[in-house]
């Protein structure tokens, strides 16, 4: 029952009920039918009136017989239950007596004399009692000097049930309740930071509940296969993600399927839900990426991680020429847009961000770049000014562009392999051709903004001329004609596509890495709670544990008697 208001009222109508079955049964049992003077011998040991009589008649024929006491303190019982109890020698021999039954009686009888009005437990002791006997003790009730009440360990405990653990247990007792505590109790300890790390409850415990223990404190000591046996969701998903397994998707989409879109798919537009649902420390990471990508400028442990450089390059959308020297994220991303510049036919720029290699190449003193990014940029320098060299002023000028290419794909084909070597001579075949004989010297894929050899080629072809049909554009109609008859004839060629200059030597090679971007990985949380409220039998075994306690504050002699008719 999780209304805190139902709960009470449930309470209180089973405390009624118990209540009326005490006195029915008091009632079957005959009443007590003292004598005024027999009601003065009770009344001197703090039993006034006929009810509290009847109370302690119960109690004391529940254990007379028992044979674990002394002669001597079954006689006093005997007596007192004839009508003639000694004030001297009767409240030891309850106290012996209520230790010889189960918690449960001794709970159902103090409850009893409680209700009565009998106080033989000490100041402390009634204290305690008061808060076990309230039909459904809560944090009002337990007031500024109740939270100062000590007592044992189970009554402890039950402080802390019946407050959900707004009331924590004391350091002193923790230890002795551990083993024993139900696990909704210790949960409503751990949610309130009164069980932590490192009191390492899990060892009090055994079997999953240890394990279930150490997944709500200690997440980072449960390993794969326990996490398994907890089907424990979140920290299999995330331990699937940082170890680059597939997820499958879940229905509402949670932070690793958006993780997934976002920095590995590199869909953007997931980025709000996912800045939604992360953690405020690496939502700050996320943001702060967003907010770099504006000007391409990141602290160094973001640039460090490989696993965000695809989002990081997504989002960046630079305008000027990007000086590669800065890093490999850098270099990669001035070589994307340098092809990228080159599919869109402006050769120039794709010829100045190619050429920004070369002067790192020549000049600069920072950290060199890899070999084969350098062997990519040659291959784009040289393709540019080789294909722009037809545009030059005089045939000396297209001369020099063309000397400088080849000097270029010299450069490429040291590390750039077959394909850079072949280039290198379609480059050597131009310069060596008269201009007037020299067929044309761009690659129809990269003319129509295709990656060579694509093999949609035709599907967008036919795409690209009804668009430009739409627009009544008939010179790029004719241009992309030309680059179609062109592909369609070296297709039938025994050398196929190798008759094109081939620009990049290996898409790949610019491609940003495919990482897991660590610095967006949220922690690992504690496991979520999996237990119910404290249930009411669970509350009862523990009320009535605390309720032996109470024995050891057991009077030894009745409470004083004034003139008046109170105790104290």
């Amino acid at each position: 029952m999780t209304d805190p208001v139902a709960a009470r009222r449930a309470a209180i109508a089973a405390e009624k009920e118990r209540l009326a079955r005490a006195r029915e049964r008091r009632s079957s049992q005959g009443q007590s039918a003292a004598t005024g003077f027999g009601r003065r011998k009770w009344r001197w040991l703090g039993v006034n009136g006929d009810e509290a009589i009847d109370a302690v008649l119960v109690m004391l024929r529940d254990f007379a017989a028992a044979p674990e006491l002394t002669d001597g303190q079954r006689d006093t019982l005997d007596r007192a239950v004839a009508g003639t109890p000694d004030r001297e020698t009767l409240l030891p021999a309850v106290r012996a007596g209520l230790a010889t039954l189960e918690p449960e009686a001794v709970l159902g009888h103090l409850r009893s004399l409680w209700a009565a009005g009998v106080r033989w437990l000490g100041e402390r002791g009634s204290d305690r009692c008061r808060v076990l006997c309230s039909t459904a003790p809560g944090v009002e009730l337990l007031g500024t000097r109740s939270h100062a009440v000590s007592g044992g360990p189970a009554f402890s405990l039950f402080v802390t049930a019946a407050t959900r653990g707004a009331i924590p247990l004391p350091n002193a007792v923790l230890t002795q309740v551990l083993s024993w505590a139900p696990l909704s109790v210790l949960d409503d300890l751990v949610d309130h930071g009164g069980l932590l790390t490192d009191d390492e409850p899990w060892l009090a415990r055994a079997g999953d509940e240890a394990l279930y223990l150490r997944a709500r404190l200690a997440p980072h000591t449960v390993g794969p296969q326990d996490a398994e046996r907890l089907d424990w969701q979140d920290a299999l998903r995330r331990r699937a993600f940082l170890a680059d397994e597939t997820l499958l998707r879940q229905e509402p989409e949670d932070v690793w399927d958006l993780l997934y879109d976002v920095a590995r798919d590199v869909q953007l537009s997931s980025l709000d839900a996912l800045d939604a649902v992360l953690p405020r420390a690496q939502q700050i990471q996320l943001r702060d990426l967003r907010s770099g990508a504006l000007v391409g400028q990141w602290d160094r442990d973001t640039l460090r991680d490989r696993g965000l450089w695809k989002l990081m390059a997504a989002l960046w959308r630079p305008t000027e020429t990007v000086d590669p020297r800065r890093g490999e994220f850098y270099a990669l991303v001035a070589l994307g847009r340098a092809y990228d510049l080159l599919k869109s036919g402006d050769l120039d720029g794709a010829r100045r961000q190619a050429e920004s290699f070369v002067r790192e190449r020549k000049t600069a003193p920072g950290p060199s770049l890899p070999a084969e990014l350098l062997a990519e940029a040659y291959t784009i320098a040289a393709y540019a000014t080789a294909v722009t060299s037809a545009d030059a002023g005089s045939d000396w000028a297209a001369r020099e562009q063309l000397d400088l290419a080849k000097t270029y794909a010299e450069k490429a084909a040291e590390d750039g392999g077959p394909v850079a070597e072949r280039n290198l001579r379609h480059v050597g075949a131009w310069r060596a051709t008269p201009k007037n004989k020299r067929g044309m010297m761009t690659n129809p894929f990269l003319d129509i903004g295709l990656d060579h050899g694509a093999e949609s080629w035709e599907r967008h072809c036919r795409a690209l001329f009804r668009d430009y049909e739409e627009h009544g554009d008939q010179a790029a109609q004719a241009r992309l004609n030309l680059a179609q008859d062109r592909i369609d004839e070296a297709a039938r060629h025994e050398a196929g596509f190798d008759v094109f200059f081939r620009a990049p030597l290996d898409p790949a090679r610019s491609a940003q890495p495919d990482a897991v971007p660590g610095r967006l990985v949220p922690p690992l949380e504690p496991m979520a709670r999996r237990t119910a409220l404290t249930s009411g039998a669970d509350l009862e075994s523990i009320r009535a544990l605390a309720s032996v306690e109470l024995l050891d504050d057991f009077r030894s002699t009745p409470p004083h008697l004034d003139r008046h008719g109170s105790t104290r």
